[in-house]
């Protein structure tokens, strides 16, 4: 195998992964990305860094011609998310797919988890250090709604700093953003620090509040701690992030404060990002305390 294909698979590896541990995607979904963009280095013959969106559009064309339309739109949606997943997290420069247009899919809504079925989780969680982190990384998730890798890159500085009532999250594109705590939840993380990460950490110089738990152990973990609460649904870590933003606009939230809590720099491909004040997020937070409920 030549040294730029390996290269392609190591990165499509990685894509994998991501949607494997973080999306939740089905085996079944995660086999035909990487049947899809294997193909795809095969015919492109070249690294992916360096692929043009000339070579984009002949691959397309060819794909045209000996394939139906339907095979075609989900080997070239593959192809842009890939790329787009490797563009934002720096694996790769180059973007191709950029100037393509979307292609018209039906877009289905996320599943999201009812407050009932969240405190189930939540319940049970164990008591040893290792089942409380678990439980303090859902309920960051859930109040929060940052991605998994956001939250398990956060340091002990990006919640100290805040006083305990703001989290800052690095997140994608390298742009940090500010999301409300509720006291709760602040007072559960000092805590944390305080008890159970001291028992967890196993370097002196570790300054992640979550030392030395990987993306794909925990989704490992949750999946058990899912079962044992017998919730009927994919749980993954990303499933959190549709609730949040689906119990946000049903209490009555902005949607531009949910686009700000999520991080996303557009509510749509037309409209801009727009800044929401600070303290009115808190103030929606301390209302809802999602993942609190009694």
């Amino acid at each position: 195998m030549s040294e730029y294909k390996k290269e392609n698979n190591v990165k499509i590896r990685e894509f994998l992964s991501y949607l494997r541990y973080e999306k939740g995607n089905s085996e079944n979904t995660i086999k035909s990305y990487e049947k899809d963009l294997k193909f795809f280095s095969n015919e492109i013959d070249k690294d992916f860094e360096s692929t043009t969106e000339d070579d984009l559009i002949n691959y397309i064309d060819k794909m045209n011609k000996e394939m139906k339309r339907n095979s075609v739109l989900r080997k070239i949606s593959a192809i842009k998310s890939f790329y787009k997943f490797c563009f934002i997290n720096k694996i790769l420069t180059n973007d191709p797919t950029a100037m393509l247009k979307n292609m018209k899919r039906e877009k289905r809504l996320p599943e999201v988890l009812s407050m009932k079925e969240i405190k189930d989780i939540l319940d049970n969680c164990n008591n040893s250090p290792e089942g409380q982190r678990d439980r303090l990384i859902i309920k960051l998730l859930v109040a929060t709604g940052a991605r998994i890798s956001e939250v398990l890159n956060l340091e002990i500085k990006d919640v100290e700093n805040q006083d305990y009532e703001f989290i800052r999250v690095l997140g994608k594109g390298s742009k940090y953003r500010l999301i409300p705590m509720y006291p709760e939840l602040g007072m559960e993380i000092k805590k944390y620090i305080a008890i159970d990460r001291k028992e967890l950490k196993q370097e002196e110089k570790n300054y992640k509040l979550f030392p030395n738990t990987r993306r794909e152990n925990f989704w490992k973990r949750l999946k058990i701690i899912s079962k044992n609460a017998q919730v009927n649904k994919n749980v993954y870590p990303h499933i959190f992030r549709h609730s949040i933003a689906t119990a946000l606009l049903e209490n009555g939230a902005d949607i531009r404060i949910v686009q700000e809590i999520l991080g996303h720099v557009n509510i749509s491909t037309t409209e801009i990002y727009t800044h929401v004040e600070k303290s009115r997020l808190k103030k929606i937070y301390n209302e809802i305390k999602i993942g609190d409920e009694e």
